[in-house]
């Protein structure tokens, strides 16, 4: 299996970056979760 891909520091710039570091979908409270990711509100970036 692939490794688990390293925690963000700071939010993901969009989801394209969120996708390409394979950590799409981005729950809130993970790390590299912003609101700018979650366009429906439900806690979920980049679904």
């Amino acid at each position: 299996p692939a490794p688990a891909p390293a925690p963000a520091a700071e939010p993901y710039a969009n989801c394209a970056a969120a996708r390409a570091a394979g950590a799409a979908p981005v729950h809130r409270g993970d790390p590299g979760y912003g609101a700018h990711l979650d366009r429906d509100g439900d806690g979920v970036g980049c679904e």
